[in-house]
């Protein structure tokens, strides 16, 4: 499978979007109504099939990191808790936080660069 996280913009940019497609655009999983909103079927965002390789490829290459660098990069994009409580949960300085997210995100980019050369 070809790598979608070409850069350290591509992979900051899904992490923080990780998430989005529970964020139903109604609420007609929860009731039915007459009325449906254009382009959202069963309440699901339509970009949800478009982002799956996506999410794909930024699981399997978060699964390759430390675990504590996972814990980070999740707490900081998805949780997007400050740099203080990170540092307080994960029991590094706020420093290191900084250090071990920058490295991670490098070394997914890298993972697909691999990838793509293999």
């Amino acid at each position: 499978m070809p790598t979608t996280l070409l850069n350290e913009f591509d992979v900051i940019r899904c992490l923080i979007t990780y998430t989005d497609w529970w964020h139903l655009v109604s609420a007609s999983v929860i009731q039915v109504s007459a009325r449906r909103r254009q382009g959202a079927s069963d309440g699901f965002s339509p970009g949800l099939l478009d982002t799956l390789d996506e999410r794909t490829d930024l699981c399997r290459k978060m699964a390759l990191l430390e675990e504590k660098d996972r814990h980070i990069l999740f707490l900081w994009y998805v949780a997007q808790l400050p740099v203080r409580e990170i540092a307080a949960i994960v029991g590094v300085s706020g420093r290191q936080c900084f250090r071990r997210r920058a490295k991670a995100v490098r070394t997914i980019v890298e993972l697909g660069k691999q990838d793509d050369a293999a």
